[in-house]
């Protein structure tokens, strides 16, 4: 009986690190996702999903959380390297808490449309960034800005960023709902390409 005893716990202590370890190797932030998603990001290519002003984006990037944080937080400089942008500036700083007002500027056929947006945004460090309207050119936008970190080799330090971008907007009253969305979900694809340049960029200075 002690024998068999010992031999089961002996098993045990064998094959429970190995099922851990098992288990541990596709709950990342990427392994979660379809697979077409997974190849789609190891590949180096944004990914939106989403639709009806409803939307998800991401990008894997082979920096550290540190550095994505850094530039997407760089509120005064982001039109050095987002696409339209032509001003961001922080009215108000409270702690974790900021007003920040930016300028876009596009164009749409053969019209320049310019939008103001006045967003509240709340900073969780080292790991997201969620933002509101509270005035501007749209009828409503909210969302994150969130970072995880990402080991390419299962059990392995990370030494990848998964910057995951969720965003609901919905423009004003006489904006064409559908050219509009079509717009802005095919401006997400830029603006994380760039976010994307600007993190490697400054990781080689």
């Amino acid at each position: 009986m002690r024998r068999t005893v010992a031999v089961a716990s002996l098993l045990f202590w064998c094959l429970c690190p190995r099922a851990i370890a098992q288990e541990r190797l596709f709950t990342g932030p990427v392994d979660r996702l379809p697979p077409l998603e997974r190849a789609a990001l190891r590949q180096g290519q944004v990914v939106v999903t989403g639709n009806d002003g409803s939307y998800t984006a991401r990008v894997l990037l082979g920096a550290n959380a540190s550095q994505v944080w850094q530039v997407l937080t760089d509120y005064p400089n982001l039109p050095k390297f987002i696409p339209n942008m032509v001003e961001s500036r922080v009215l108000q700083q409270e702690g974790d808490r900021k007003i920040v007002e930016q300028i876009d500027r596009r164009q749409v056929v053969l019209i320049s449309v310019v939008s103001r947006l006045r967003l509240q945004i709340r900073e969780i460090p080292q790991q997201q960034v969620q933002f509101q309207l509270i005035a501007g050119d749209l009828e409503s936008m909210e969302g994150s800005w969130q970072i995880e970190p990402v080991s390419p080799i299962p059990l392995r330090p990370p030494s990848q960023t998964l910057i995951t971008h969720t965003v609901r907007v919905q423009p004003k009253a006489g904006i064409p709902r559908d050219t509009f969305q079509e717009i802005f979900r095919d401006s997400l694809v830029g603006t994380l390409h760039s976010i994307g340049r600007e993190v490697q960029r400054r990781s080689r200075l």
